[in-house]
C-alpha cells in the first residue's frame, strides 16, 4: 500500500486563518456600521421605539447624558416615563417602576462604544477606561453643559435645469416631546390613509390637499424652524457634484454665520447635518469634504458632530426639506400654472419667499447668497 504524504506548510495555514479572520472582522464590521446608521436614521427622524433608539434620542439631545448615567436616567424618565415620574422627584414605589439606571447604562454603553456614537468627553472616557489611542494625544473638546444644536436636512435640485438650487430645513431647538409630534403627524397620516412619501416631483392633483396639510402640520409642530436656499447658474460644469458639494458647503457655512450673528440661535452649538441619500459613494465623499471644510474654518463654539445621509422613507424633515427646495426649483425653472405650481406658491408664501429676491443671475459659486426664512 502507498503511503500519501501530505505537508502541509505552516505559514499557508496561518495565512489562511488570517484571511478567514479578516473576513470574520469584516463582516462584523459592517454589520455594526448598519445598525449604527439605523440607529442614527431613527433618532433623526424622531422614530425612537426600542430602548436602544430612546437611549440614542436623550444622548442626542443632551450632552450632559453622554457623560452621567444619572443625566440619562432623569431625562430618559422625564420624556419616555412622565406617567411614573414628574420631573422633580421621584417616589420609591415609581422608582420600581422605572427602567432601571443600570438597563440605560448599559444600552449608553453599547451605543458609545460600539457604534461610536454621542461620544462622552475625553476626560470621562479616560474615567471609564474607554479613551481610544488616537484620543490619547488630542483630547476631544469638552462642549459646554446644555448646549444646543443645529440640525440641518438638506435637499438638492435642478440638475437638469437652468438653475441649480439646495434649500435647507434648520431645526436650532430639539425639544423633549419631538418624538411626540412625529407620532403625531404619523398618525395623521394613518387616519388619511395616507402611505407615500411626500416629495414635490411625485406631486399629482388629487394629492395637492394633502401635501399642503402636511406643510401646515409640521411648520405648526415644530415651531423653532427656518428655510435656507442658496442658488447658481447651471452652466460650465462639467461634474455637478463639485458645484453642488460648494452649494451645500456655502449654504452651511453662511447659515451658521447668520444664525449667529443675529442671536436667533447663537453658538456654541452643536452642528448636524442630514442629505437625502442618493449614491453612497458621493454622498460619503461630498459630507466628508463638507466636514473638513468647516473644520478649517475654526469657528468657536461650533462642534461638528454627526454628518449622514439618510432615506427620505418616513423622514418628515428631509421630506420637508424636498418641499421646500422643489417649490423653489420650480419658480425658477418651469413655472406654469397646474398643481404643482398652485403647491409652489402656497409653500413659498407660508415661507414669506419671494422668488424675485433671489439672485439668480449669480454664476459663481462663492458668490452665493443664502436667503434665510
Amino acid at each position: 500500500m502507498e503511503v500519501v504524504n501530505l505537508h502541509v506548510n505552516n505559514d499557508e495555514r496561518d495565512d489562511d486563518s488570517q484571511i478567514l479572520l479578516d473576513i470574520v472582522i469584516e463582516k462584523k464590521a459592517a454589520e455594526t456600521e448598519k445598525k449604527a446608521r439605523i440607529l442614527l436614521k431613527n433618532v433623526s427622524s424622531n422614530r425612537v421605539e426600542t430602548m436602544t433608539d430612546k437611549v440614542a434620542y436623550v444622548l442626542n439631545q443632551s450632552v450632559d447624558s453622554r457623560d452621567s448615567d444619572i443625566e440619562l436616567a432623569w431625562n430618559y424618565w422625564n420624556i419616555f416615563e412622565s406617567d411614573k415620574f414628574n420631573g422633580h422627584s421621584v417616589t420609591k414605589e415609581n422608582l420600581f417602576a422605572l427602567t432601571k439606571v443600570r438597563s440605560l447604562s448599559r444600552e449608553r454603553a453599547r451605543i458609545q462604544n460600539e457604534f461610536k456614537l454621542f461620544q462622552a468627553s475625553s476626560d470621562v472616557k479616560k474615567y471609564r477606561g474607554k479613551l481610544e489611542e488616537s484620543e490619547k494625544e488630542t483630547a476631544i473638546a469638552k462642549k459646554p453643559s446644555g448646549i444646543g444644536n443645529y440640525s440641518v436636512y438638506i435637499d438638492e435640485t435642478g440638475k437638469n435645469d437652468e438653475y441649480l438650487a439646495v434649500g435647507s430645513l434648520w431645526i436650532t431647538d430639539i425639544g423633549k416631546d419631538d418624538y411626540a409630534k412625529t407620532n403625531q403627524i404619523t398618525k395623521w397620516k394613518s387616519d388619511k390613509n395616507i402611505k407615500y412619501e411626500f416629495h414635490f416631483s411625485d406631486l399629482s392633483k388629487n394629492r395637492l390637499e394633502d401635501y399642503k396639510e402636511f406643510f401646515d402640520l409640521f411648520i405648526s409642530l415644530f415651531r423653532a424652524h427656518s428655510f435656507k436656499i442658496i442658488t447658481v447658474k447651471n452652466s460650465g460644469f462639467s461634474k455637478l457634484e463639485l458645484p453642488i458639494t460648494d452649494l451645500t458647503f456655502q449654504l452651511v457655512y453662511q447659515g451658521i454665520n447668520y444664525e449667529h450673528h443675529t442671536s436667533r440661535a447663537p453658538l456654541p452649538r452643536i452642528l448636524q447635518v442630514w442629505i437625502d441619500r442618493d449614491e453612497e459613494g458621493i454622498d460619503r465623499q461630498k459630507l466628508a469634504s463638507i466636514q473638513e471644510r468647516l473644520a478649517a474654518q475654526n469657528i468657536e463654539g461650533l462642534y461638528p458632530e454627526t454628518f449622514e445621509a439618510v432615506n427620505s422613507s418616513d423622514h418628515h424633515q428631509i421630506q420637508i426639506a424636498d418641499l421646500f427646495t422643489g417649490a423653489v426649483n420650480r419658480k425658477l425653472n418651469q413655472s406654469g400654472n397646474n398643481h404643482k405650481d398652485e403647491l409652489a406658491d402656497y409653500i413659498l408664501d407660508k415661507v414669506n419667499l419671494n422668488i424675485d429676491d433671489l439672485n439668480i443671475i449669480n454664476d459663481k459659486v462663492d458668490n452665493s447668497i443664502i436667503f434665510n426664512l
